[in-house]
């Protein structure tokens, strides 16, 4: 099945987290490369990235995802922020370059009342601005709606990748998809819908969340898996579609590792007595 893992922190060290990842039966993990609610970041030592390199080929772990911090808004109504988050993405672009990570996660902006359309082109102007390493890829996230958030529409989703000079892809969240109207027991439409449109090889990393808060809210409440109002058989329709094979899945649940142990092995059995016709 896909590779499955959950977010981690890495402030202990890159090799701690990789410990991490085995304790829990992960073969992938997401993390971020600053303080998600700040703009510091640690200088990673060489070889600490020597070490996390030949760890994570000896214990077949990959297609980890990097996640960028929460605070950068591409579409601020301030001049001074919107830059500020362009040098933060084009010094995350340095780090996952060192690290080899290929897959980058960002939330695209709150507008701010400037209005959508002006939100979705300052977007566009400012990842034009990256410097994008070869082979990586930014992921646009599936945003939930919440205040004046950019990407809770597939059409936004779409303007934004089809007008900008750099090549982009996306990150689907089950949580902000469902509270932004799409219901999760019909995803197969939803993917017809987005192939269509956008084209769902465009999908680079899954984040698989229930919902505490109900469709259609427009607010971010995580849930643990099958414990919300999506519910476990919505959510294992939505990521074992044959389409998103091979994406990797990183759980963003309330948990602590224990927890994150539990839903990865029962997601893994579910996948099994699939193939087995169970």
């Amino acid at each position: 099945m896909n590779r499955i893992g959950c977010h981690l922190s890495t402030a202990k060290g890159l090799e701690k987290t990789i410990a991490e990842c085995l304790d829990i039966n992960a073969n992938t993990f997401q993390f971020f490369p600053r303080n998600p609610r700040g703009s510091k970041s640690r200088e990673i030592p060489i070889d600490e990235i020597e070490k996390f390199l030949n760890l994570r080929e000896k214990y077949d772990i990959s297609d980890i995802v990097c996640h960028g911090a929460y605070t950068m808004n591409l579409c601020s109504d301030r001049e001074d922020l919107r830059e500020l988050a362009i040098r933060l993405i084009n010094e995350d672009m340095k780090k996952i370059e060192d690290l080899h990570i290929d897959r980058y996660v960002l939330h695209p902006g709150s507008h701010k009342k400037q209005g959508l359309e002006a939100g979705m082109n300052q977007i566009i102007s400012g990842l034009n601005q990256i410097d994008l390493p070869n082979d990586k890829m930014i992921c646009i996230e599936t945003m939930s709606g919440k205040g004046s958030e950019v990407g809770f529409d597939m059409s936004q989703i779409e303007y934004i990748l089809k007008n900008c000079d750099i090549p982009l892809y996306v990150c689907i969240d089950t949580c902000h998809l469902f509270s932004s109207g799409i219901d999760i027991g019909k995803f197969d439409k939803y993917l017809d819908e987005f192939d269509e449109k956008i084209g769902v090889d465009k999908i680079k990393v899954i984040h698989l969340n229930d919902s505490m808060m109900p469709m259609n809210s427009n607010k971010d409440r995580h849930e643990k898996f099958g414990e919300g109002l999506i519910g476990d058989k919505n959510l294992l329709n939505a990521i074992f579609d044959n389409r998103l094979r091979d994406i990797p899945i990183i759980l963003e649940t309330p948990n602590d590792l224990n927890g994150y142990k539990k839903e990865i092995e029962y997601i893994r059995s579910r996948w099994n007595e699939l193939q087995n016709g169970k």
